[in-house]
């Protein structure tokens, strides 16, 4: 995806198909690699199988399993899909969609197959034929859903809303990816909002929840809390985090939204702590609840939007300047205050008997973690590359 930018806000048809095409392919390969990543971390114990279970049929199936199996291919077969459309419409190719159908659904069976295959060699994972049946059918669903007329006019609606609500330069389409695999991560309640790490240390005293000892441990919890030598550097550090992001999202904005834009982020930033707090609810152990708004969150959070207010209203590319530079400092604050535990120990914070815990855990743990590089990548391109005014 080029990084040229345009200042344009009414490009031509050509050229906004164009970006959307290239923006398609962007997100394409971040889903490959979440898929990837998710189907064989952790990336330990490699060995010799001593079974083919890829070819024996499990003996246990829970829905849920398949369900999740099949919804998380579902986007990938979408995009698929709608790529080898469009390279079967630069071809002049006759049943373009049956093309594109058939398309991706063998490299839907070929990537399921093959990552099946792999983890034949990690002894923390299982494989088995089912897996390949539901991920291939995901894939087979998601393209059907692309090459439908329903599925093309929710794109066709999709794309209008971008080109109303955000700024047609080139870069716009990476930001909109950034924005996505932001939201993702805010679906992971064990992460706090706008830092690294956990919720809190993983001490017993905090998390136990026997009656006997409720009281102690809301105390405990409390003081640490409010400890200065804890709630400054994480406020400082959510502070940073949170006036990088506005920036950020000021700089992919649509310049008749920039009058609002307080407001319009905002509502970015509440639909992410709302996403958050109900999948805390949702996932996590009672006593760990409450700890998803703490202090240092709710104080960060505020002075962060009072540091975005200040530096609103500079040009285009000193916004992206100052951006690059909290997202920077944020990080480093962010790794310093934060608590780092091994996986297992991560899903002690879960209450969730369903499955899929593990993956999902350790995919929007590593999306928190990746977005400050990539978000650095994007703006500092952003900086050098804008024209000087």
């Amino acid at each position: 995806m080029s990084l040229a930018f345009s200042r344009s806000s009414h490009p031509n048809q050509n050229s906004t198909r164009h970006k959307i095409a290239r923006a398609s392919r962007g997100a394409l390969i971040i889903y490959l690699l979440a898929l990837i990543y998710a189907s064989l971390n952790p990336f330990v114990d490699w060995q010799f199988p001593s079974e083919l279970t890829l070819f024996t049929w499990p003996k246990y199936i829970t829905l849920f399993d398949v369900f999740i199996n099949v919804v998380a291919y579902i986007p990938l077969g979408a995009l698929l899909a709608s790529l080898l459309r469009r390279r079967a419409t630069r071809l002049r190719l006759s049943h373009r969609r049956l093309f594109a159908w058939l398309g991706a659904a063998l490299f839907g069976v070929m990537l399921s197959l093959s990552l099946e295959s792999i983890q034949l060699f990690l002894p923390n994972r299982v494989a088995s034929p089912l897996d390949i049946l539901t991920n291939s059918s995901g894939v087979a669903l998601g393209a059907l859903l692309a090459m439908l007329p329903i599925g093309r006019q929710l794109i066709a609606r999709l794309m209008r809303w971008r080109r109303r609500n955000f700024a047609h330069h080139r870069s716009t389409g990476w930001g909109l990816l950034l924005l996505g695999v932001w939201f993702v991560a805010q679906l992971n309640p064990a992460i706090p909002f706008f830092e690294a790490g956990l919720l809190s240390p993983p001490q017993p005293s905090i998390t136990d929840n026997s009656a006997s000892n409720s009281l102690s441990n809301n105390l405990i919890a409390i003081r640490y809390a409010y400890d200065p030598l804890v709630l400054l550097p994480q406020a400082v550090g959510v502070a940073l985090n949170v006036g990088a992001f506005a920036l950020f999202v000021s700089l992919i904005l649509h310049p008749l939204k920039q009058t609002r834009l307080l407001f319009n982020i905002g509502v970015i930033l509440v639909v992410g702590l709302i996403a958050k707090l109900a999948m805390a609810a949702l996932l996590l152990k009672t006593s760990l609840v409450a700890a998803s708004l703490s202090p240092a969150t709710v104080i960060g959070v505020s002075s962060g939007l009072l540091l975005f207010l200040f530096f609103a209203r500079i040009r285009y590319r000193w916004r992206a300047f100052w951006a690059t530079l909290f997202v920077f400092a944020g990080g480093v604050m962010s790794k310093l205050s934060s608590v780092y535990s091994a996986l297992d120990e991560t899903l002690r914070l879960f209450n969730w008997p369903y499955g899929q815990l593990a993956n999902f855990a350790s995919l929007t743990r590593w999306l928190n973690e990746i977005w400050p590089l990539a978000a650095l990548v994007l703006l500092a391109t952003i900086f050098i590359r804008t024209k000087r005014h």
